[in-house]
């Protein structure tokens, strides 16, 4: 990780309904979009965002790309992070929801029992300096990613480009890779 750099990014649990209502939202927002839009290389071909492309936020449709790419691509660490501290966890009476397991808030950790810390300490950094790699890899520094995540809540116009990125990109996927 770059010196002083600090991803910001959080282990929540999604269950398979709410990643369906999610990608139903975006499979909806897709419909706004009009007009061609720019095509932008992916590791699974080109995403094409619609006209409606937000020119108020200071973010490029590359930068986003790159984000919906990062956050498809850690879904998988992430849902192994979350297994591996569930089980860590079974019989012990500590609820997963309960823990805050973001990258740069893990002092509360020190609720669980003191023979679990350390496990699952590991377990969330391993996961950190993963979702790091793969930010680095779709060509974000750590401080862009954090940006946008700090940004979208605010901005929806860039969540919704967000959400029809990661639609797109999922489409592609299921498609093997061609549009």
């Amino acid at each position: 990780m770059e010196h002083g750099a600090i991803l910001v990014i959080h282990l929540f649990p999604f269950t398979n309904l709410g990643r369906r209502a999610a990608v139903a939202a975006a499979v909806a927002s897709l419909s706004l979009l009009v007009g061609a839009g720019a095509q932008l290389p992916t590791a699974t071909g080109d995403v094409t965002l619609g006209a409606a492309w937000a020119q108020d936020s200071n973010i490029s449709e590359e930068d986003v790309i790159a984000y919906a790419t990062s956050i498809l691509e850690m879904d998988a660490p992430r849902n192994e992070a979350l297994n591996q501290i569930r089980t860590l966890l079974t019989g012990t009476g500590q609820d997963l929801a309960s823990i805050d397991m973001s990258c740069t808030g893990t002092a509360n950790l020190n609720q669980l029992p003191r023979n679990l810390r350390n496990s699952v300490r590991t377990i969330v950094v391993n996961y950190c300096n993963r979702a790091s790699d793969i930010v680095k890899a779709n060509g974000l520094r750590p401080q862009e990613f954090n940006a946008i995540t700090a940004a979208y809540p605010q901005d929806p116009a860039l969540a919704e480009q967000i959400r029809a990125a990661m639609v797109e990109l999922q489409q592609q996927s299921a498609n093997g890779g061609t549009q």
